[in-house]
């Protein structure tokens, strides 16, 4: 995997975007979020959607008809009401999405039964979506097509399998390499998912390790930021346990933002 890694930051080195528009991105706490944003830019497009995520996040959606009509209706705020915590990719089949590719390995193949879930829910959408599971050792042998690519980034990739927060500037600088070969236009989206880390100062450390490899990427646009002010209601079964335990869902607090992380922040907003 060293060696896969070492040979995708050399490309990295000798490789320039060149004749591109800046990259749109998101930055957000909660992962469902990406749906309204991906709609947004992929309204009427044939999209290839890769998720990196621990879960798969793609179980039916039975609201997915009405998401479909609002987002058709230019209503994405309101579409966006409409979609859970681990059903928000099924309503993107099939327009815009035309393939999903899930990945929560570096390299190798998900631990349990987490493979096994992913296509059996997939199978439920009664779908013409192409759908694949890989690494992201696998990235270059990956083989999909459509006019827009979004990139799905969810940083609970960071407390699964074995991977930390040391591993985010290599995963990050392999999926740049492969969406900077994508003919057609790229999305980014990247969440933090804070009820699904440890604690409150992982998901301070991964935040960090993001923004600072955002910062050296001059590709993206000037982001736009729901980390702290996510209108989205928590309707998860990890939710749902902490109001069993009589527990506050935790999220990360704008006010209890490291100055260095504030600092990153503004560079991004204010380039």
């Amino acid at each position: 995997m060293r060696r896969v890694l070492f040979f995708t930051l050399f490309l990295l080195v000798v490789f320039r975007l060149t004749g591109h528009e800046k990259i749109p991105l998101l930055l957000s706490e909660h992962h469902a979020d990406h749906m309204e944003f991906f709609f947004r830019h992929g309204k009427s497009t044939s999209a290839a959607m890769i998720v990196f995520d621990a879960h798969a996040d793609t179980v039916l959606n039975e609201q997915s008809g009405l998401i479909r009509n609002l987002a058709a209706a230019g209503n994405y705020s309101r579409a966006g009401e409409y979609a859970g915590n681990h059903n928000w990719i099924h309503p993107l089949s099939s327009v815009p999405l035309s393939s999903l590719t899930w990945i929560s390995v570096i390299n190798g193949v998900p631990r349990g039964n987490k493979q096994e879930g992913f296509f059996r829910t997939t199978s439920a959408w009664n779908s013409a979506v192409q759908f694949v599971s890989s690494s992201v050792d696998g990235l270059r042998f990956l083989n999909i097509a459509g006019e827009t690519l979004f990139i799905s980034v969810d940083l609970d990739f960071f407390y699964s399998e074995d991977h930390r927060p040391e591993d985010v500037p290599a995963v990050l600088n392999a999926i740049f390499y492969f969406a900077s070969r994508w003919q057609g236009s790229v999305v980014w989206a990247i969440c933090l998912s804070r009820p699904w880390l440890p604690d409150d100062h992982y998901a301070w450390i991964l935040l960090e390790k993001t923004l600072y490899w955002l910062c050296s990427r001059p590709e993206f646009r000037v982001p736009e930021i729901t980390l702290f002010n996510s209108r989205r209601i928590d309707t998860s079964r990890t939710a749902q346990d902490f109001h069993a335990q009589g527990r506050e869902i935790p999220f990360l607090r704008e006010e209890d933002t490291p100055f260095h992380i504030k600092s990153l922040i503004n560079e991004l907003l204010f380039p």
